[in-house]
This record gives structure tokens, sequence and C-alpha cells, in this order.
């Protein structure tokens, strides 16, 4: 019996919530909820409530790339733009973020229902 896609986004957020809690442990960062959604256009936010929403999708990226994302949001709990202190944030927690970056706007479309990413 194939998995549902329902099924796997089950399985997907699961491990997507354990990833944050994971990694928001190791480098210290406190947020207020973590919220699981197919959305259109992102594959992720940051609230100005410090709450981090995740496009279920990112589970079918490989690892680095999927943990990229997440250590992206987690660097906007402390800076809510992309200015250079934005980057460097992101820098301590990917020291190869470009290369993740890079892989996501060249390849992110193809595991995605929407677009190219920007």
């Amino acid at each position: 019996m194939p998995i549902k896609e329902f099924d796997l986004k089950e399985k997907y957020s699961l491990l997507i919530k354990e990833t944050v809690l994971e990694l928001a442990e190791k480098y210290g960062y406190k947020f207020n909820r973590v919220f699981i959604k197919n959305q259109k256009t992102r594959l992720g936010s940051c609230s100005s409530n410090m709450n981090l929403n995740f496009n279920w999708q990112i589970c079918k990226f490989p690892k680095p790339a999927m943990e990229y994302v997440i250590k992206h949001e987690l660097a906007h709990l402390v800076h809510q733009n992309h200015k250079m202190e934005f980057w460097k944030e992101v820098e301590k927690l990917d020291p190869n973020y470009k290369d993740h970056h890079a892989w996501i706007k060249l390849n992110a479309h193809k595991y995605l229902k929407f677009g190219k990413i920007k």
C-alpha cells in the first residue's frame, strides 16, 4: 500500500519539529512555536512573535539543505532582515551556507510545487 501524502506530511512535520528543537538547543535559540504548513511560495519564515514556519516539503531536500533552511530561520530570531549581520549569524550556524543556499536556488523547484526560488 503506497504511503499517502497526508502520512508523509505528518512524518515530515515531526522530522522538521525535531530538527528545529535539536538545532535551537544546540545553538541556544529561543522561539515561541513551530508551524508546519503547505506554503505556496516559501520554504520557511520567522514572525515577529518568534514563531517559526516551515514548508513541510523541505524534508524532500538533502539533509544539509533542509537544515540550512531551518538555520536560516533560526538566524531570523536574532535579525529580522537580510543585512550583513544576519548573514554572519547564518554563517556561525552553517559555515557552508553559501553552497546550501546556491543548491536551493538551483534545485528546490524540482522538489516543490512552486517555481524557482529567488
